[in-house]
């Protein structure tokens, strides 16, 4: 299978791209906060039609955003922009906790795009903090406290890794500057799911972790929705278990339109 790496022009910089296979229905992975496009390696090697990975601002290869806009609606545009670049006019998008954030955020500005959007271990409306929890938070992701605050947040879904899943991870949230994962998790607090869904009315799949499953999960908070539940594996259950990973992806692959 054919595999290019390259950068696109993004809104705030240059944007590492992985660009793979040919033909089909695209599909377009967006990683999780602190992390980068690597996290789908399994998956671009499985699938046969075109898949497209890249990493967001300020993450992996990727160009820092002088402006420090690092939210997931901010980060919406970088989708759009490696779908312009590319000419993806209809595909698959497959996000992953942040990015599966960033992932909806698209799917709200640009619902005509998709043709199937699959939201991998990521909850919809996050209810508001206690303050005391919240204060908390500050504190932890100030400098002189970030990086014991961030292992530690990291240690309980890591729970269930691969050596090579927990190696990974570690060394791509040490890579990844402070202000750039800080402006991620601060705008999980005010994502808002309903807004996404009064936008996107198409096919809709979710992968989740049962250990990780939060009330505010997308099944739990609009019945109905279909998931998949993983057992046995880290939150970066693409990475601990391809083959199921890929097997889920591929059944809702499956009910799609091929264009």
């Amino acid at each position: 299978m054919t595999s290019t790496s390259r950068t696109v022009q993004g809104p705030t910089g240059q944007l590492a791209v992985t660009d793979t296979g040919s033909g089909g229905l695209p599909v377009v992975f967006v990683h999780s906060n602190a992390s980068r496009r690597e996290q789908w390696a399994a998956q671009q090697a499985h699938l046969k039609q075109r898949t497209v990975s890249f990493d967001l601002r300020g993450m992996g290869d990727s160009g820092l955003d002088a402006q420090g806009r690092y939210g997931a609606e901010d980060m919406a545009s970088d989708i759009h922009a490696v779908a312009t670049a590319l000419d993806l006019e209809r595909f698959v998008l497959v996000g992953h906790s942040f990015g599966g954030y960033v992932a909806a955020e698209y799917a709200r500005g640009w619902p005509e795009r998709l043709a199937g959007l699959v939201i991998v271990d990521a909850a919809g409306t996050m209810p508001p903090l206690p303050s005391e929890q919240l204060q908390g938070f500050h504190e932890g992701t100030r400098p002189e406290s970030y990086r014991a605050f961030m292992d530690a947040w990291f240690t309980p879904i890591l729970q269930n890794a691969k050596p090579h899943t927990h190696e990974s991870v570690m060394r791509w949230l040490h890579a990844t500057p402070r202000e750039v994962v800080v402006g991620a998790l601060e705008s999980m607090l005010t994502f808002n799911s309903d807004r996404v869904l009064e936008r996107y009315k198409g096919p809709l799949h979710t992968l989740v972790v049962d250990a990780f499953i939060q009330p505010n999960a997308y099944h739990l908070l609009y019945p109905g929705t279909p998931h998949t539940v993983f057992s046995g594996v880290s939150h970066w259950l693409m990475m601990d278990a391809p083959e199921r990973f890929n097997a889920a992806l591929d059944a809702f692959l499956a009910t799609l339109p091929p264009r």
